[in-house]
């Protein structure tokens, strides 16, 4: 009995030895709460870090460690609000969507997929770590264009508008690559914060005239979704910038700076990096007919094919396929006007049709070709090149309009979801 009491107490003392020499290790901690979500020390760490990483692979001197932990946790602050509402939204990335999404990454690299996760696993970072962080991303832009974009109309008569203004007359087809800073204001300012703001951004424009490094300030400064990247908001058209500053740009001097110019979202300041320009657009274009047979419950594919081959000889014997489509095809779309098409464009039509037609003379009348809708007879009646740059332009000045007042709705709905979101800062 004495001999197991003695051993237990050993036992015991070894362990009460131990834990006084182990000293306390702090594994994980929470540094924010997104509406009852915790953020964790961890994940800061490792956007930090990435953080870091991109900044260096640009060259750019990195700010204070501090500045750059508070620009790091405000960007996971409003990632996570977002994908909160991708969450309730129902919105979801399925593996073969986020599959061919990487297999496109690794392609743009000019790696295979394996080659890429690889590479990936070798930057210290997880592949599984890497898919999410796409799959994350992903949600984000869907929920942006489902909650920004509904808000956004551009119509015909804004397009007409746009047109016949003195900058789109201007425009000439140049691009420009620019650099960003933004310096935000909460919702509904008061007089005292838009007089902060806008020292701070007179005070960060004076320091730049004065030589201070635009990337540098706008990492360590900027509001803006591009910040971390050192201000740059890529090669864009003139029309593709924010309205905001379509009037500065291309008045500015290759290196000039420009702001600060208010907004909603607060006070900007861009510096124009670089210029190039742009070209005019002609295409290809086809005047075709057809006549078109379908399967049906009483001719089956083999008839439809015999008769077809009928019509061809009634159009080699002299009649022309105008008439027998009127008369015989089952287009109704083209039929009252002999199967005219009209002018085709390069890839308006299924690829077994357009390669057909491609291969035709002008005025060749085609073998009988099969496609998803049935079987077709093609007549080739006049090709020409067409200049598409009015056209193309009319599109584009649409789809720019539309992504100019994304943009800028962008940051507005973010400080929106932003002030509405309980969110608690830990130290």
């Amino acid at each position: 009995m004495l001999k197991k009491i003695w051993v237990t107490s050993l036992m015991l003392g070894l362990l009460m030895s131990l834990a006084a020499k182990a000293e306390p290790r702090l594994i994980d901690k929470i540094v924010a709460v997104v509406d009852e979500e915790a953020l964790m020390q961890s994940e800061l760490e490792q956007r930090i870090q990435q953080a870091n990483e991109q900044i260096a692979e640009r060259g750019i001197r990195p700010p204070p460690a501090e500045i750059l932990r508070q620009q790091v946790l405000d960007r996971l602050i409003i990632d996570t609000i977002q994908l909160q509402l991708a969450k309730r939204g129902g919105l979801r990335v399925d593996d073969q969507t986020l599959n061919e999404t990487l297999a496109n990454i690794a392609q743009q690299n000019n790696m295979t997929l394996r080659q890429f996760s690889q590479a990936i696993e070798n930057d210290g970072i997880t592949f599984n770590e890497f898919r999410e962080q796409i799959r994350h991303e992903m949600l984000i832009s869907q929920v942006r264009q489902r909650r920004v974009g509904e808000r956004i109309q551009v119509s015909e008569q804004e397009v007409d508008n746009y047109l016949t203004s003195p900058e789109a007359l201007q425009q000439d087809g140049r691009e420009y690559r620019v650099g960003h800073i933004l310096i935000s204001i909460p919702d509904s300012p008061s007089p005292e914060q838009i007089k902060q703001a806008q020292e701070r951004a007179e005070a960060l424009k004076q320091k730049l005239a004065a030589g201070a490094d635009f990337q540098e300030q706008a990492i360590a400064s900027s509001a803006a979704d591009e910040a971390l990247s050192g201000g740059d908001l890529g090669w864009r058209s003139a029309l593709a910038l924010p309205s905001i500053f379509t009037d500065q740009v291309p008045k500015l001097p290759l290196g000039g700076i420009a702001g600060p110019i208010r907004s909603p979202s607060g006070f900007h300041i861009i510096k124009l990096l670089e210029v190039r320009g742009g070209d005019q657009l002609f295409i290809d274009q086809t005047q075709a007919r057809h006549l078109l047979l379908m399967p049906n419950a009483v001719r089956d594919e083999q008839a439809t094919l015999a008769e077809i081959r009928k019509i061809k000889q009634r159009i080699e014997q002299g009649e022309s396929l105008a008439s027998l489509a009127r008369e015989l095809s089952d287009d109704r779309g083209s039929k009252q006007s002999g199967g005219s098409l009209g002018w085709v464009n390069p890839g308006q039509m299924v690829p077994e049709f357009e390669t057909a037609m491609n291969e035709l003379a002008v005025g060749q009348v085609s073998q009988p070709v099969k496609s998803q809708f049935g079987w077709h007879l093609i007549q080739v009646e006049e090709r020409r090149k067409s200049d598409m740059t009015d056209l193309m332009r009319r599109q584009q000045v649409r789809r720019i309009l539309s992504e100019r007042r994304f943009e800028e709705e962008v940051q507005n709905w973010l400080r929106e979801i932003r002030d509405s979101t309980w969110v608690e800062i830990r130290s």
